[in-house]
């Protein structure tokens, strides 16, 4: 698969930087949406990113040099990608060369952290290139990106004592992981890598309302919701099974769902793949056929159970930001039976498009999940306005001018800060 460049008939050109450059969660999805829809209506669109096998075909690979090895066994490597997850210079030289050729009137980066890393925000400002930032996790006030402490939620870093994150080992139960996550959060602070990003598009209010804790100010806080295209999900209203969607991690609270549903005799579709595959498999042999775990799924497999699907349940147990699996769901015409935590009571009018229950709560969700399945009527309608709520509120076809607006927005107040310092700021924006 590759991306189509548009040549643009609007005088702008817009560089996109992530980690990865395929589909490769969340994130990625919402990059690659944008990167189609600009293209498409006439916006040079440029990515940059690490170089990896995996990622799509694109003029411009011959800028993406390798990120931080954060996969490294061996101990000097590990070193070594400690250091470039903290301020990776080759990847600041390979950007640099980048904007000096591309010459992009704005940087619109998504997760640069760990990998590419913030040090394309330092190239960034000394190339007086205006800057937004998609948060679409917690890095910016979490060392940890999750928000978690020994599996519980936690917000104990948001007045930047990054050292709790050292101390309590957030990163996997790891030391030196937690350390140099540590260390690349107090660099990022003290060398006010954040500083250039003139406006924060938060996915949820919730996580705007946590930028704004940290000591972001309000005018470069926007809330931006993520969006979908209706016209590439066809909408069905019952199905055949209880799905759930997602990485099999402990705070994505599979173990409470499947704790939940065994002995219920209603069946249960899990996809997704991770660290609890294992443990998740065992657990749903002791119900016999009804919890089916189907493993990674992607593209038409991913659809159909989808489009097959009664409804959906996302159980999480940690501060969600805008789950996509909601927006998806949504689209597809499903309820959604959500937990109560992060950004995903702001998507779930409860009784009109799925029910809330409290996280970490089995005997909620097992009452909850029973009685969605017993109600086919409930089923349809809330599915139908669901369906709504994404063309009528979170329809990829309106982020275009919403994007452009903030784009406008920033590169003006950028020309007009250049022009009171008697500084020639570069823009080709007219």
């Amino acid at each position: 698969m590759s991306v189509p460049l548009t040549k643009t008939n609007i005088d702008m050109r817009v560089l996109l930087a992530n980690n990865y450059f395929y589909l490769r969660g969340g994130c990625e999805r919402v990059m690659l949406n944008d990167m189609q829809l600009l293209s498409t209506h006439g916006i040079d669109v440029i990515p940059f990113s690490a170089a990896d096998p995996a990622n799509l075909e694109t003029p411009y690979s011959s800028y993406f040099v390798p990120g931080a090895d954060i996969r490294a066994a061996n101990p000097m490597r590990q070193i070594g990608a400690a250091v470039d997850a903290i301020h990776c210079r080759r990847t600041a030289d390979a950007f640099d060369r980048m904007l000096n050729e591309t010459k992009p009137d704005i940087i619109h980066c998504h997760n640069i952290y760990g990998r590419l890393s913030t040090s394309i925000l330092g190239v960034a400002k000394q190339h007086k290139i205006p800057v937004v930032l998609t948060v679409h996790d917690y890095k910016v006030v979490c060392p940890s990106y999750l928000m978690l402490k020994k599996g519980k939620p936690c917000s104990a870093c948001i007045d930047g004592g990054y050292y709790r994150c050292a101390v309590n080992r957030c990163h996997k139960g790891q030391t030196a992981a937690s350390i140099v996550y540590a260390a690349e959060a107090y660099w990022a602070r003290l060398n006010g890598s954040y500083g250039v990003v003139s406006a924060f598009l938060s996915p949820s209010k919730f996580i705007a309302d946590l930028l704004r804790q940290s000591g972001i100010e309000d005018k470069r806080v926007i809330y931006h919701p993520n969006c979908v295209e209706p016209n590439e999900y066809k909408p069905s209203y019952n199905g055949e099974y209880v799905l759930s969607v997602g990485r099999l991690s402990h705070e994505k609270g599979l173990p409470t769902l499947l704790n939940a549903m065994l002995g219920t005799n209603v069946p249960v579709r899990i996809a997704g793949s991770g660290p609890m595959e294992a443990t998740l498999r065992e657990l749903a042999e002791e119900d016999g056929n009804s919890i089916v775990l189907e493993g990674h799924c992607g593209g038409e497999k991913l659809g159909e159970l989808y489009r097959n699907a009664a409804f959906v349940v996302v159980p999480s147990e940690w501060y969600e930001n805008a789950p996509m699996s909601i927006l998806e769901s949504f689209a597809y015409g499903k309820p959604v039976i959500g937990t109560r935590i992060g950004g995903i009571p702001e998507l779930i009018t409860e009784g009109e498009h799925g029910y809330l229950v409290d996280p970490g709560s089995p005997e909620q969700l097992k009452a909850t999940v029973i009685k969605l399945w017993h109600d086919r009527q409930a089923q349809s309608a809330m599915g139908r306005n669901a369906r709504r709520l994404i063309e009528t509120k979170f329809a990829q076809h309106t982020r275009k001018d919403s994007l452009l607006k903030i784009y406008e927005g920033v590169c003006n107040s950028k020309r007009q800060t250049a022009a009171r310092a008697g500084i020639p700021a570069h823009s080709r924006l007219q």
